[in-house]
């Protein structure tokens, strides 16, 4: 009984020292929208959100899939802030794991109107949010955004001589022109210039004439000067007449005047060349944790029953994170560094403390001959790598479709002992990504691999495919199918196939079991092959299929459900020394059916408050459980949030063990500033256990307190 109330309080510990799930959020500006893209450390499906379709608050449940060597367990309470866009709101994504389901919390600092999908791989989500249209049009009497014309299908037959654009020119020039709009709002200059200049490559059509005034703004805006007035002559030659003409020519002579200042100027007091934009954005965050354990077990003895006490302080430590990101955008270039650690400081008596770099890396990436690189720490892209690692990246494109990428290292998961080296080429082709990865361990073949990754994205359809073979060991690795499927705005399907090995193929999980962690130790014992036949024999087979669904009910309540079959095939015994470690035969599960209805329910009593009630029944040849979940998250002010959460399940055992746990949760956060915050957190975990010949009574209480600055 112990045993089992250890593994829960270290599953308990293990959200807040092990691994970031949020990676970075990136925005891309369309005619009509900012598509923000949150990529998460390891593979996710089954996405299911609410409110449908605005709000100020965004919940967005959804399901971890294993990836790697060691499954890196998500930290809870980790937020990241989206990067700077005069567009849309602002907005924090939190990731909440005290449920049955892990969830994103999207907090918008104003109304959105936003839709939600998967990425184009499958370890990122994509949430479209609607730009603001009341950014204003002029300022001092000149134009502060351009005025877009609002684009028809032409309706009217032109008069002879006269060229008018085809519709769909007219169309595409429409979308660019809102498109470099958008850009010079979010003072993105250089994709203002792009967005202009791909206009005006255009046949001659109804925005050529704005296009060519408005890329000399861009070029103006971005310190662009001789640029800008080379532009704006041509507009002048171009178009001779009207009120553009005049307005253009007051610009030029800014132009002009500015010119002749800077020549007065000496060269000491000139002022620098504003070619290029810098943006540093990032967040520092401290908690504390606290959790006390009591322990009653009743034994029988003697015909009678004996009741014994064990009690004590199991958690206190303090969890920092440092996050922060530098961009250096030119038109030329977009480049950036990112470093995010966490530390954490354990507190108890003979309890080591653990720091954990999570990402620290230079990326390069040029916008006009479209190559990339990156080096440091970083979390894998697909590709047949497996994990976090310290290495390099990068990748060209060689043709107009395709693209060809490398990628060398070091695993840097949080495992311990003998780490594997790798060296990994990928061609993208459009949908198609194939991959080869070569990979040893103390100088011993570990893993060797091919593999494809197939992709069909729209936003209303989703499908992935990932399989990945084993070369040295003849053995499919992972062979998963995820897709999405919307029927119509009310409904949508998800289906995940998915058969892996567990852990994947691959010369090291010979180590586990073992007594050492080091593959260099266990070949001063044994052959490479006799090495490679003790990794076969402790590698698993997992298989998993889902089907899941949600329907919108009507505007506030949303009802979603999955059904799931699982089994784990079986393991033989293994090793023959102490050594080697021996591992007795693992009997396989079985097939493990699972059924999870959920009600959704989005401003029942106010305009940001969530509702969640989930319920869930598990049966398998060796337990059936049941579990009871409600979730809450309501505002007292606009400032003050508040998140209830209660959770009940049981397990009864073939075996007669029997196990039920009640546990209720309240956390609150208060918005000091717009930029500072301060959340606490209080817990409580009641358990029970019983079998033939004992039961026991656990209670925990847990709670946290700290605080946010984003900068």
């Amino acid at each position: 009984m112990r045993y089992l109330l250890t593994i829960s309080f270290t599953w308990f510990f293990s959200t807040y020292v092990n691994a970031q799930p949020l990676e970075e959020i990136s925005l891309l500006t369309e005619s009509n929208r900012v598509v923000a893209t949150i990529k998460l450390s390891s593979p996710v499906h089954n996405v299911r959100y609410s409110p449908a379709k605005r709000g100020t608050t965004l919940s967005i449940l959804l399901e971890k899939l294993p990836a790697g060597y060691e499954p890196e367990e998500w930290r809870d309470n980790e937020t990241l802030k989206s990067p700077p866009s005069a567009l849309i709101p602002s907005f924090t994504v939190k990731v909440n794991l005290k449920n049955i389901q892990p969830k994103l919390i999207i907090e918008f600092n104003r109304e959105a109107e936003y839709t939600v999908h998967m990425g184009s791989d499958n370890r990122s989500i994509m949430v479209g949010i609607k730009i603001d249209r009341t950014l204003p049009s002029t300022v001092g009497g000149l134009p502060y955004l351009p005025d877009v014309k609002l684009w028809s299908p032409q309706k009217t037959l032109p008069s002879p001589g006269d060229p008018v654009a085809a519709p769909e020119i007219n169309k595409q020039a429409a979308d660019l022109m809102q498109l470099g709009r958008n850009a010079l709002a979010a003072s993105d200059n250089f994709s203002a210039i792009d967005a202009f200049n791909r206009l005006l490559l255009l046949p001659p059509n109804d925005y050529t004439q704005d296009g060519q005034e408005w890329v000399g703004v861009a070029r103006e805006r971005a310190g662009q000067q001789d640029k800008a007035k080379v532009e704006y002559e041509l507009y002048l030659q171009l178009y001779p007449q009207g009120e553009g003409f005049e307005r253009v020519k007051i610009r030029l002579s800014r132009l002009g005047m500015a010119s002749t200042a800077t020549m007065l100027t000496s060269e000491k007091e000139r002022p620098k060349k504003r070619g290029r934009q810098n943006l540093a954005y990032g967040s520092l965050s401290t908690h504390y944790y606290s959790g006390a354990s009591t322990i009653y077990s009743v034994v029988p003895f003697n015909n009678t029953t004996e009741t014994t006490k064990t009690s004590g302080t199991d958690q206190s430590a303090l969890l920092t994170n440092v996050a922060a990101t530098g961009r250096f955008i030119s038109e030329e270039f977009d480049n950036r560094i990112v470093f995010n650690d966490t530390a954490y400081s354990n507190f108890l008596p003979g309890k080591a403390s653990k720091n954990r770099l999570n990402s620290a890396y230079f990326e390069v990436k040029n916008r006009l001959s479209d190559y990339s690189a990156r080096i440091g720490r970083q979390s894998s892209t697909g590709a047949g790598v497996m994990g976090r690692f310290d290495g390099i990246s990068g990748g060209f494109a060689a043709t107009s479709s395709m693209r060809v990428n490398a990628v060398a290292g070091q695993l840097s998961d949080f495992s311990s002992g003998s780490r594997p080296v790798f060296l990994g080429a990928s061609m993208d082709m459009g949908l198609v990504t194939l991959y080869a990865v070569n990979q040893t361990i103390d100088g011993v073949l570990d893993r060797r691999a091919v593999g494809t990754e197939l992709r069909y994205f729209e936003p209303s359809k989703t499908a992935f495919v990932l399989l990945d073979y084993d070369t040295s060991y003849s053995t499919l690795n992972t062979a998963m199918f995820q897709g999405t499927l919307s029927a119509g705005t009310e409904r949508t399907y998800s289906i995940l196939l998915d058969r892996r090995r567990a852990p994947y193929a691959s010369t090291r999980n010979a180590l586990n079991g073992a007594t050492t962690t080091s593959i260099s130790d266990l070949l001063h014992w044994m052959t490479e092959e006799e090495l490679r036949s003790l990794a076969v024999a402790r590698t698993g087979t997992a298989n998993l299929a889902q089907l899941g669904f949600n329907q919108q009910m009507s505007q506030k309540w949303q009802m979603g459900g999955d059904i799931r079959v699982s089994n784990y095939e079986g393991l033989p015994a293994s090793g023959t020394s102490t050594l080697t470690g021996q591992l007795p035969e693992v009997v396989g599960t079985g097939n493990e059916w699972a059924i999870s209805p959920q009600l959704i329910g989005s401003n029942l009593y106010s305009s940001q408050d969530i509702t969640i009630f989930s319920l869930s029944y598990i049966t398998s040849p060796l337990y059936k459980g049941q579990s009871y979940y409600i979730y809450n998250r309501s505002y007292l002010t606009d400032k003050w949030s508040l998140d209830a959460a209660l959770q009940f399940f049981r397990q009864n055992y073939s075996s007669g063990l029997y196990i039920s746990r009640l546990m209720p949760m309240l956390r609150s956060s208060y918005q000091f500033r717009q930029t500072l915050s301060f959340d606490f957190e209080l817990g409580l975990e009641k358990t029970h256990t019983e079998d033939p010949e004992k039961s026991s009574d656990a209670q925990r209480q847990f709670f946290s307190m700290g605080f946010r600055w984003d900068f």
